[in-house]
Parts: C-alpha cells; sequence; structure tokens
C-alpha cells in the first residue's frame, strides 16, 4: 500500500499539461458554429495570450495583454508589430491594434506564418515591445484540429421524433 501511494503521487507530479485550452459552441447551422483556442499568458504583467477562434469557416487570430497596452507602431496609434521566432527564424509583422490597445487582430500572412510555425516548431516565442511569451507547439497540432474539426452531422434532437395516432 505505501509503494502504490508513492507510485500515485509520482504519477500525479509527472503529469504535464501544454497550456492550450479549447472551447467550442455547435449549432444547428454549420455557418454558426464557434470555436476558440487558447493559450494564456504565463504572466499577468509581460505575457501575451494568443487567441485563435473559428466562426464558421474563417478563422481569425488575436493577441491579448492583460496589463497596460501594447506599444503602437512609429507614429499609427492604430497599429503595433509581433514578432514571431523560433530557433534562427524571426519574423516581425505590423498588425491592427483595436480599441483600448490591449487587443490586436492577427493579419492572414501573420496568422498563417504563426500556424505554419506553431506546426512545424517545437517553440515558438511571441514578442510585442516589453511583452513577451513562449508557446509550447508539441501538441498544437492536435488541438489546432480540434479547432477545425467539423462538428456532427447528426444532431440528437433530429434522431428524437414523436408520432400522434
Amino acid at each position: 500500500m505505501k509503494y502504490l501511494l508513492i507510485l500515485f503521487t509520482l504519477l500525479l507530479t509527472s503529469c504535464h499539461r501544454d497550456g492550450w485550452h479549447h472551447t467550442s459552441i455547435q449549432n444547428g447551422n454549420v455557418r454558426y458554429d464557434i470555436a476558440k483556442l487558447t493559450h494564456p499568458s504565463s504572466s499577468n504583467s509581460g505575457g501575451i495570450e494568443l487567441e485563435i477562434t473559428r466562426f464558421g469557416k474563417e478563422i481569425h487570430g488575436y493577441i491579448n495583454v492583460h496589463a497596460f497596452e501594447l506599444p503602437a507602431y512609429e507614429d499609427d496609434p492604430h497599429a503595433t508589430t509581433l514578432t514571431i521566432s523560433a530557433n534562427c527564424a524571426t519574423k516581425t509583422f505590423v498588425i491592427p491594434l483595436l480599441e483600448g490597445g490591449q487587443r490586436a487582430k492577427l493579419t492572414d500572412t501573420c496568422l498563417d506564418y504563426l500556424l505554419q510555425t506553431l506546426e512545424l516548431k517545437p517553440s515558438v516565442i511571441l514578442t510585442s515591445g516589453h511583452f513577451t511569451e513562449i508557446l509550447d507547439a508539441s501538441n498544437f497540432e492536435r488541438h489546432y484540429d480540434a479547432l477545425v474539426r467539423k462538428p456532427r452531422e447528426i444532431l440528437p434532437q433530429s434522431i428524437i421524433s414523436f408520432e400522434l395516432y
């Protein structure tokens, strides 16, 4: 019994969570299905939260910070920069800054590059001003597949029927 307790404790402490969170809302009409994949920030003051959403067939990406504002790009108060780094490759994008300054929408080019990098590299670093986040991409493909997966065609309400005689 003593060894079983030690083994169980080791098992619990060795469990590793990768940080990705997936939520979805399915509707009777596929065009209105919503899903969201997030990687929360590691720090409330200096981290970046990544959010990838699917509305119907459209995929959008956002970065969020929870303290302060994302820095404006040069003289444009409605834009910021996002640098994506993995191994030796680094690429910087200018992305639109949303109202309030704590959220920015990834452009299609930026989102495509980020998704490709997350699928190919074990970790990715996001940087915007003094905000930095290291994303563990080891299980990203599994979570992303769940995000874009087509929901079941048969909904429970279409299986149940009543007939009155």
